[in-house]
């Protein structure tokens, strides 16, 4: 028999390949979920009858919505940030009746086809992950129309343009994924995964802020690793630096500075130093959340997404106890680094940077 339909049997390596585009795997999974979640794959009359309703409206109130709308539904409509001006029902709770509910582009049922126009696409995808662009969806969009199929001459479209910029998932796609276990839970771990990853990396910046005041130097590659050493090596780290960091600033050498009880001297080196183990903190939380995201992605990879999927739909090797005990551990570090650097801010350490330069002056 002729191949010519996606096939999980002959085509598991392609659709590996294609998932391992991240722009690609988001529009699929996305599509999937809209179909199989929001939709209900078009198979409950009621629910569908709610739907259309809520999105007829003109003008869509709290009341309204609360109405016609189940729980269910309304949390799947925030989840996806189809409702554009809430970010979790707890927040509707505390609305009036007339607040009024913002909805992206329709999504629309044509022929017992689900219809997503590309606008609302985008959004749902590009709030979850911020490094989602129009340009890279759209060449994203465009592979995914046609996809060579690696054993016959066939081409797998994985998505089809309806009319202008109006997208629908490939039934053969939707029956794979469907077949695999419960690809919106997986979706939801990898964005937890991405949210918790987006605030250690708002942490790192500031850190990385904070020492830029001080000096430059401290945050070039090739010293980030020294300064590692050091620590690592219970070397003095500005004895270290001395050795190993070419054209390091005099400020970082402490040898010649005879007035060491200096408040002023005492204060910018400890301050210096608490930073640095922060950063030496946060780097160390990187590489565990790099452990969790090598489950789906990276060179060091553990499972294709497919077999991801799978592994999270049905708790194999008990991984999604796994990974939700390493972020709850994780999210303590990180909460209690952001509490201790509530005590900096950027004008209080120009200021200390320059009374020490002062003090060095002073000093010659």
């Amino acid at each position: 028999m002729e191949h010519n339909r996606l096939s999980i049997d002959v085509d598991e390596t392609l659709i590996n390949k294609v998932f391992e585009n991240v722009e690609m795997r988001y529009i699929l999974l996305y599509l999937y979920i809209i179909r199989n979640d929001l939709l209900k794959n078009l198979t409950d009359e009621k629910w569908l009858n709610s739907f259309n309703r809520i999105m007829n409206f003109d003008e869509l109130l709290k009341s309204d919505l609360e109405r016609y709308a189940s729980k269910e539904m309304i949390e799947i409509l925030i989840d996806l940030r189809i409702i554009k001006n809430l970010r979790s029902s707890q927040e509707l709770k505390k609305k009036d009746d007339d607040f009024e509910i913002k909805l992206l582009e329709q999504i629309r049922i044509e022929d017992n086809t689900i219809i997503v126009p590309e606008d609302t696409l985008f959004a749902v995808i590009s709030k979850r992950f911020k490094f989602f662009t129009k340009r890279n969806f759209h060449e994203a969009i465009s592979r995914l129309k046609g996809v060579m199929c690696e054993n016959t001459s066939c081409i797998h479209p994985f998505l089809y343009e309806v009319g202008k910029e109006n997208y629908v998932l490939s039934d053969d796609l939707f029956e794979i994924l469907d077949d695999l276990g419960n690809p919106y839970q997986t979706i939801k771990v990898e964005t937890t995964i991405s949210e918790f990853y987006n605030r250690f990396l708002d942490l790192l910046e500031q850190i990385e802020g904070f020492l830029e005041l001080f000096d430059p130097v401290l945050n070039k590659k090739p010293n980030v690793r020294i300064i590692k050493e050091a620590i690592e090596k219970n070397k003095d780290l500005f004895e270290y630096m001395k050795e190993n960091v070419k054209n390091l600033p005099e400020k970082f050498d402490l040898e010649e500075i005879e007035n060491k009880d200096d408040e002023i001297f005492i204060k910018w080196r400890k301050t210096l130093l608490k930073l640095i183990m922060k950063r030496k903190k946060l780097n160390e939380i990187d590489s565990e959340l790099n452990k969790i995201r090598n489950f789906f992605s990276g060179k060091g990879k553990k499972y294709s997404y497919l077999e991801f999927i799978t592994k999270i739909s049905y708790n194999e090797n008990n991984i999604l106890n796994e990974i939700k005990n390493k972020l709850v551990e994780l999210r303590k570090e990180l909460v209690s680094i952001k509490d201790e650097l509530s005590e900096f801010n950027s004008k209080d350490l120009k200021l200390l940077n320059l009374d020490y330069e002062r003090f060095l002056i002073m000093n010659e």
